[in-house]
């Protein structure tokens, strides 16, 4: 009898530690490269699926063959702003709200659908529900759990209904005649896609003359 108590106990204890292990368990450093802004820890291509992140405000990952791309230097960029907002989150959120009118959230409202499904972004993290105009929720949605292919979902809190597009008002702001951006779920994406690819539109141009 008391052995099965015991193996009840470990069995309890096990399920626990896999439900709140971390979401690294699956990333492993291969070797570390130094850089002037920021170490980049090349990881196994498992690692958040091979795609680039960061981790803390000091540390980028990048797998063997991401960092051999031709976009890498691009791809830098990109992740050092991200590094950035990790660093001065309040003064990025403060830009968010008085010039792009964005709120961030680190929990979404009660009316948003799918919430359960939010696909987890390690840029994104510290807040990762974002309402412009206080009337639009933007958010990832990963129907299968996975980080590629998310849908990026915009509730309207105030028709309740899903949008299949962005509405005409963010368009004209945060898009320009080559298009809208590709990473459009959060300001913390959109910020980092525009100075690591340019654009020229108002919201960009706003981006540009605050980030000098």
């Amino acid at each position: 009898m008391l052995w099965i108590v015991l193996a009840i106990v470990v069995i309890v204890c096990l399920a626990a530690w896999y439900i709140r292990r971390p979401e690294d368990t699956n990333c492993h450093v291969l070797r570390v490269i130094q850089t002037e802004n920021g170490n980049v820890e090349i990881v196994n291509p498992e690692c958040k699926e091979g795609l680039p992140h960061t981790t803390g405000p000091h540390t980028m990952r990048f797998t063997e063959e991401a960092w051999s791309s031709p976009r890498r230097n691009e791809t830098l960029v990109h992740e050092r702003v991200h590094l950035a907002q990790k660093r001065n989150p309040t003064d990025w959120a403060e830009f968010y709200r008085r010039v792009w009118d964005y709120e961030l959230l680190t929990v979404p409202p009660n009316d948003v659908p799918e919430k359960d499904k939010l696909r987890k972004n390690p840029d994104t993290s510290d807040a990762p529900w974002a309402v412009w105009r206080r009337r639009y929720v933007f958010y990832p949605v990963s129907l299968t759990g996975t980080l590629r292919n998310a849908d990026v979902y915009i509730w309207d809190r105030e028709s309740k209904q899903l949008l299949n597009d962005p509405p005409a008002a963010w368009r004209a702001l945060f898009c320009d005649d080559s298009g809208c951006p590709h990473q459009y779920e959060h300001p913390h994406e959109l910020a980092a896609e525009y100075i690591a690819r340019g654009s020229s539109s108002p919201a960009a141009k706003n981006l540009f003359t605050w980030y000098k």
